[in-house]
């Protein structure tokens, strides 16, 4: 397993200036926050620049949905090497080994139970083996990480969590589909979250979560904001999420995470 360094460690010269900066970590969701909600989607040059300058005063690090197969694009473009979390905290990447190093599994015997109602529902399910997601044939499977639901219409949404969340030891949380028609909706283990993925990558980094900055848009990323120093809400990010920010950013068309990294990590 790499050796993350502190952030004292890791600064030298200029930047010694700022060793005594509250914030050593920042944590961005991809989807409508770093990238423009797409598989294909990269972020903007002025974001990527920023990026790579924030890089040199702190530990810059990925919290998303998105399996590693589809973040790989984005995290290869902006060369990270803060620990990543990937798929809703089942999974911890590191992008300078390049290999998970941290997974949590769902419980056995949830995905049947998952089945059943998406079955009553009519709703299609796939399953997430910790490499790829795929239809449901054996839901006895052993290495299951996450269930998840493509196609929900935003209608009926809240009420299939609210079926789901009866279901033992999960940990249910709704979000953006790649089809902008239809929400998603990911179950995880109840020790599966982005928040559970920031504590740990905090305790691989040596550092509190007080001093993370938290960037995200959507219902899942509350847990993200919660487990952070800073709360920060991009300008399209659900009202909800808004509420608990300390600080409301551009939107990701006007490159609000670029304005982010300025504002508290560049001091501009």
């Amino acid at each position: 397993m790499t050796v993350f360094p502190t952030m004292s460690a890791s600064l030298s010269g200029k930047s010694n200036v700022l060793l005594h900066m509250k914030y050593k970590a920042i944590m961005l969701d991809l989807d409508d926050t770093t990238v423009v909600h797409g598989k294909e989607n990269l972020p903007s040059s002025r974001v990527t620049e920023a990026i790579a300058k924030a890089k040199k005063y702190l530990s810059v690090c990925v919290v998303t949905a998105r399996t590693l197969k589809d973040a790989m694009p984005v995290l290869n473009h902006l060369e990270l090497s803060g620990p990543c979390v990937l798929t809703n905290g089942t999974q911890i990447y590191d992008p300078v080994a390049k290999k998970i190093i941290h997974e949590v599994l769902l419980p056995f015997g949830v995905a049947p139970k998952v089945k059943r109602i998406c079955n009553r529902e009519h709703i299609e399910m796939r399953i997430f083996n910790g490499i790829e997601d795929f239809e449901v044939f054996d839901t006895h499977t052993k290495k299951i990480l996450a269930v998840y639901l493509p196609q929900v219409v935003p209608e009926a949404a809240d009420t299939i969590v609210g079926k789901l969340q009866g279901i033992q030891g999960v940990n249910v949380q709704k979000l953006n589909a790649w089809d902008k028609r239809y929400m998603a909706i990911d179950i995880t283990s109840n020790k599966a979250s982005k928040l559970h993925g920031i504590v740990e990558v905090a305790r691989l980094l040596h550092i509190s979560t007080d001093e993370i900055i938290g960037v995200g848009d959507g219902y899942n990323d509350f847990p993200l904001l919660l487990a952070c120093g800073l709360k920060i809400a991009m300008g399209n990010a659900v009202p909800e999420l808004k509420e608990i920010a300390d600080f409301i950013a551009p939107s990701v068309y006007d490159d609000g995470v670029a304005t982010v990294i300025e504002k508290f990590v560049l001091l501009k």
